[in-house]
């Protein structure tokens, strides 16, 4: 008797108007569906001439949506010219596009990546609108330039440490306003030890006596020209730095939706090392004004912080179905990585996302905190290493991001003793259950 064969499953085609892009430093290679063209793959050069003449043939194929990869910063201009022109574009990540081992060629990539796309395959990393992708761009080359400040600074210390001056051991911060001072007298051609030591701030608790000491160094020129340098570089870096500030208020101030001011802060405005306390407030007004809620009212969420948030996702969050999806983009989720019914302890791959970081480095401060979220930190210090409570916590702060950017609801602190009579109540709940195991029945002592 012959053996009945089953069905045997079909992909089926899901997007039938797609095509596939391989994006190359100085050319793409584009596939359509084979009957829609004669010459169904095509190459395009770099240039936006090209990249016009690729968006045409294109429309001209009848296409609607098309994949490609995130392959460096090269298709940055391609996807702004599709965008343009009004087609569906999916950026994909390479890791969705990776094949079994076989031949490589530009021609094969483009040609897998559409069938990929066609069948449904492939899903689209999360972009903001273009307004936010201008202002967005500028607050991560206010990043970039912060840290190149840094490394000015470094460069100060060591060509202080260089010449035996050992002031960077004495002050907390060089670029502070005693160690800028102190550095910019001895490049000015000031050495004695005493003029300079007196340029210190009075709240500086090292001795004048102890810091004196400290600044008698060698002074040979070469280090002393490393140093000159350094300053210029800190000194270049913070003017661009501020043109970055003025370019990103004007900006953020363009995307407000709301006329309303925001509620009372969480606490005071204060100056910092880059803005005046008026500019924080301004700033702290824009972002309300933009997104609907003010996420500074949350406990260690300060105004940058706010503006990697609005930035990175911008206001709406609708592409994440649920809060599990938006921690997951931004790597705060806890691991997936499960094989015979157990989850593999190997860690996940290595990924960035600045929203993620941005909320870990103000989990940090919430040791600090005297609100329900810093209790809850310092409850997760006590019983898991440090960078699993700060990835916990900073798990918390996402979750209530998302909750007030899509119900457009204000935060609400319940302080430390809402926490503690949780908290009480849970190990309570613990111990009726661990003697009951037991057999016993858990008694409150009388008073």
């Amino acid at each position: 008797m012959k053996r009945k064969q089953e069905p045997r499953q079909v992909l089926s085609v899901v997007y039938p108007d797609s095509a596939g892009v391989d994006i190359g430093s100085r050319e793409h290679y584009v596939c359509v569906p084979a009957d829609r063209d004669a010459q169904p793959i095509r190459s395009f050069a770099a240039f936006t001439e090209d990249l016009s003449a690729l968006g045409d043939w294109l429309k001209s194929c009848k296409i609607r949506q098309v994949a490609m990869e995130a392959t460096g910063v090269y298709w940055i201009p391609l996807f702004e010219v599709l965008d343009r022109l009004g087609f569906e574009v999916i950026l994909v990540n390479g890791r969705q596009t990776k094949r079994a081992a076989a031949r490589k060629s530009d021609v094969l990539d483009c040609q897998w990546i559409q069938q990929m796309m066609m069948f449904g395959l492939l899903s689209g990393s999360f972009r903001p609108a273009d307004a936010l992708c201008a202002v967005r761009a500028v607050v991560r080359l206010r990043a970039r330039l912060i840290r190149d400040g840094q490394r000015a600074v470094q460069h100060m210390d060591k060509a202080l440490v260089q010449m035996n001056v050992q002031l960077g051991r004495l002050l907390a911060d060089l670029s502070g306003k005693s160690g800028l001072a102190i550095i910019r007298a001895i490049v000015a051609g000031e050495r004695d030890g005493a003029m300079l030591a007196a340029l210190c701030d009075r709240r500086v608790r090292t001795s004048p006596e102890v810091i004196a000491k400290s600044l008698v160094g060698t002074w040979r020129d070469e280090h002393l020209l490393a140093l000159k340098q350094a300053v210029a570089t800190y000194d270049l870096v913070q003017a661009h730095i501020a043109e970055c500030d003025a370019e990103i208020a004007q900006a953020v101030a363009a995307l407000q939706q709301l006329p309303d001011p925001p509620p009372e802060p969480r606490t005071k405005a204060r100056k910092t090392k880059r803005h005046t306390a008026e500019q924080q407030s301004d700033m702290r007004t824009a972002l309300f004004q933009a997104m609907g809620v003010d996420l500074t009212a949350i406990p260690t969420i300060e105004v940058d912080t706010a503006l990697v948030i609005f930035t990175e996702v911008g206001p709406d969050l609708s592409r994440f179905p649920t809060s599990e999806h938006f921690c997951a983009w931004t790597n705060l989720a806890p691991g997936t990585r499960i094989s015979g019914g157990k989850r593999l302890g190997r860690a996940p791959m290595p990924a960035v996302n600045r929203v993620g970081e941005a909320l870990k480095r103000a989990a940090v401060n919430a040791r600090n905190s005297d609100t329900f979220i810093g209790a809850a930190h310092r409850a997760r210090l006590a019983r898991m290493p440090k960078a699993c409570a700060i990835k916990a916590t900073a798990h918390q702060l996402a979750r209530l991001i998302y909750a007030m950017l899509t119900q457009g609801k204000a935060y609400v602190e319940y302080g430390i003793d809402r926490f503690e009579s949780e908290h009480r109540d849970k190990q309570l709940r613990q111990l009726r259950r661990k003697a009951a195991q037991f057999g016993f029945v858990l008694a409150e002592k009388a008073a």
